[in-house]
């Protein structure tokens, strides 16, 4: 090139596949190929330099080729047919056999255009992702379909679901730090309470209702009657206490969307249960399962790594994670009364 830019000669020139072309005398049109020839896929980064003038847009305006393939960057999507040029510049794969050719190559020698089938999707991009299955009806959900649900609730309606961990958050840090004789005394009184009032909150919220004043007051005391000898079924053992609370825990949502009496919402949750008394003993046991599990994991994540006092790092976790098994409990109510129906 005699140590200047070709002049007028972007009509004939493609590509050279030539090393070390930097605006000086090395190598021209006329010399044979050496045995130093770069494969094409590789010429537009040689020496990480930029295109000069108009040769990027010679590139990719006469030769038809998607962009060079290369560690730490993701080639985009081919749309469907589009046009690649095959083996341009490789031979089939065979770069090395550039150096048997007798005399200089252009891409117009060595490839040829051809129509490649589009392939799918590197990163999947939003509206290529895969739609989330459609949930089943209550009358035919599985555990872990009413678990995603509960999730999936809770996400939607963030900020009155977490709201409803404020009381559960408040009783485990009291707990925490008073003895076990006043624990005996909170457990069937102020807790109870706290616990009847926030699941009347939740049912109100996931079953979307709004009954009057007198009904939520009547849910909320046949609740905590329901909820106080929970914690020494619990104590004596686990087991007990869950199949209480599965028996009769669905009283506070029939009380909440049904105009029941409270004599009649005690059976009405009895027959809820006996609806399918399997699905229910093991929602409420995964969820429980989920939710404490969560929360140990929680709070030793905000102690070690946070630096958070213990108390501190309860609190935080019994918010977050506590109002789950609220609304999954509201969510059974829904499954159950469509068993029966």
């Amino acid at each position: 090139m005699a140590r200047r830019r070709a002049v007028d000669e972007d009509e004939d020139l493609l590509a050279g596949l030539v090393p070390h072309l930097q605006r000086r005398a090395r190598v021209d049109d006329d010399d044979p190929a050496r045995l130093d020839v770069d494969p094409l896929p590789w010429l537009a980064e040689e020496h990480r330099q930029r295109a000069a003038q108009g040769d990027e847009d010679l590139l990719l305006i006469r030769v038809e080729v998607p962009p060079t393939a290369c560690v730490r960057r993701v080639a985009p999507h081919a749309g469907a047919r589009l046009r690649h040029v095959r083996g341009l510049g490789q031979c089939c794969g065979m770069p090395w056999f550039l150096a048997l050719v007798p005399g200089p190559l252009l891409p117009v020698e060595v490839g040829v255009v051809d129509d490649v089938p589009a392939h799918g999707a590197t990163i999947p991009s939003a509206p290529m992702a895969e739609l989330r299955p459609v949930a089943l009806p209550p009358a035919e959900r599985t555990i872990g379909q009413l678990l995603g649900e509960s999730i999936r609730f809770y996400g939607d309606n963030f900020w009155p679901c977490l709201a409803l961990g404020l009381p559960p958050a408040a009783i485990a840090v009291v707990f925490k730090n008073v003895s076990r004789e006043v624990q005996l005394v909170l457990a069937p009184t102020v807790s109870a309470a706290l616990i009847s009032a926030t699941f009347v909150c939740a049912s109100v919220l996931v079953l979307e209702v709004s009954p009057p004043l007198r009904r939520l007051l009547k849910a909320w005391l046949v609740g905590w009657a329901v909820f106080a000898p929970v914690p020494f079924l619990v104590i004596a053992f686990v087991v007990p206490g869950l199949l209480w609370l599965t028996a009769l825990g669905l009283v506070v949502p029939v009380l909440v969307a049904e105009l029941v009496p409270a004599s009649g919402a005690v059976r009405r949750a009895w027959r809820l249960a006996r609806a399918d008394f399997g699905h229910a003993l093991g929602a409420l046991f995964t969820l429980a399962v989920v939710v404490l599990l969560s929360q140990s994991v929680l709070v030793f994540v905000l102690r070690g790594f946070g630096d958070a006092a213990g108390s501190v790092a309860l609190f935080l976790a019994s918010v977050v994670l506590s109002p789950l098994l609220f609304v999954g409990t509201a969510l059974l109510y829904l499954d159950q009364a469509a068993r029966v129906e």
